[in-house]
């Protein structure tokens, strides 16, 4: 046999000496990361994308439109609202990104051959998503006229007289861009982001997975000397990481938008707030990884294989409401995310605390499921207390 072959053989051989689980993640994370990519676009286009509509008119050309409006595939109806400025709570909730706005006499100046402008507001912090509403909007009512309508109207007695042919012209359109103004050429403002916490999360989940891993033997008995407060150990040795993490990422958020000038509307105490707890909820469930392995290098690979289909699913790239519905709760539940979309909320749209709710209480889930793994990490860390050689001496 060539010395090609021998090799190839020679490594099949340390592949199987190897823990199985290291060959696991090897064959199986990518093939998951390729599942995912899959699935995430799979349906191809964006469709029903919850629209507000602000019928001020209350006139039976304006529900003819509405109706016209939701029964195209791009739209589905969101919410109707009263007045255009809940247009703005409604976005930062996640429950509307784009919204018609009819104003009163609308059907009156219509038929008296006078321009009516249906305005029409976007929420333009997903690019994808605008330049998909945009122009079906503009399609839309571009192209919507009283003329086209002639015959409705004579169902209702209005013959197509002299007095309604003044009317037949088309709606016109006044659209609006809001939270990314240049949202027609500008990726920064919602790309940058989503790319930016990716190593905001990896970094304490990285620097956290040894911290545990590496005290079990002699580490553990000297542990147990200073406190046997597993709870104790925990907060200590998370803390000893979150006091120079949360500097260091609230510095990496910051430096693309002070190179490229994106925006940053909200409260910086909020992004700095959120920021730090994000950083504590990710340093624990590192600790509680490198505990409950008892593996350094096989915690760091589930580290990095929780972070790769964050961004994919984050709806950075492609907004979650277009998933497949099992994948825009994963979009949610995963721990980037939560962090991800309020941060978005905040740097673009101003959004306030009051405005993060399900956000905040997404947080708020992670943080007991991190601090409970954390806890029992260190219980069992520390009732592994028999004398032996730390970690690096035997690995």
């Amino acid at each position: 046999m060539s010395a090609f072959g021998q090799i190839v053989l020679r490594e099949w051989r340390s592949l199987r000496r190897e823990e199985s689980r290291l060959t696991v993640l090897a064959i199986i994370g990518p093939l998951v990361f390729a599942l995912v990519v899959g699935a995430v676009y799979s349906h191809k286009k964006i469709v029903g994308i919850p629209a507000t509509i602000v019928d001020q008119d209350s006139s039976a050309l304006s529900r003819e439109i509405t109706r016209a409006i939701l029964a195209t595939e791009t739209f589905a109806l969101g919410q109707y609202a009263a007045s255009p400025d809940e247009f703005r709570r409604l976005a930062a909730e996640g429950r509307s990104h784009i919204c018609f706005v009819f104003p009163r006499h609308f059907e009156r100046d219509i038929k008296a051959g006078k321009s009516a402008e249906v305005a029409v507001l976007v929420d333009a912090t997903n690019l994808i998503t605008g330049n998909v509403a945009v122009p079906t909007a503009s399609n839309l009512l571009g192209s919507y006229s009283i003329g086209v309508d002639i015959r409705t109207m004579e169902k209702r007695g209005q013959g197509p007289d002299a007095r309604v042919a003044p009317a037949a012209m088309p709606v016109a359109l006044q659209t609006r861009s809001w939270f990314n103004p240049a949202f027609n050429s500008n990726y920064a403002n919602f790309l940058v982001l989503g790319l930016i916490v990716i190593p905001v999360q990896l970094a304490p989940l990285l620097a956290a997975c040894r911290a545990g891993a590496r005290e079990f033997g002699a580490g553990s008995v000297e542990l147990a000397r200073l406190s046997p407060n597993p709870g104790l150990v925990a907060a200590a040795k998370c803390a000893a990481y979150v006091a120079f993490l949360w500097p260091v990422c609230w510095l990496t958020l910051h430096l693309p938008q002070w190179w490229l000038g994106l925006p940053m509307i909200g409260s910086e105490w909020l992004v700095a707030g959120l920021t730090l707890w994000f950083v504590t909820n990710m340093t624990l469930l590192g600790f509680a990884i490198s505990c409950l392995t008892m593996d350094a290098l096989f915690g760091s690979e589930i580290c990095a294989l929780l972070t790769m289909p964050n961004f994919l699913i984050s709806g950075f790239t492609w907004p979650a409401f277009a998933m497949p519905r099992g994948l825009e709760i994963a979009a949610y539940l995963l721990p980037m995310n939560p962090f991800a979309l309020a941060l978005r909320k905040v740097t673009l749209m101003g959004a306030g605390a009051g405005d993060l709710t399900r956000e905040i209480a997404l947080l708020s889930g992670w943080s007991l499921l991190t601090a409970t793994l954390a806890l029992w990490g260190a219980y069992r860390l520390l009732r592994s207390g028999k004398p032996g050689q730390p970690e690096e001496a035997h690995s």
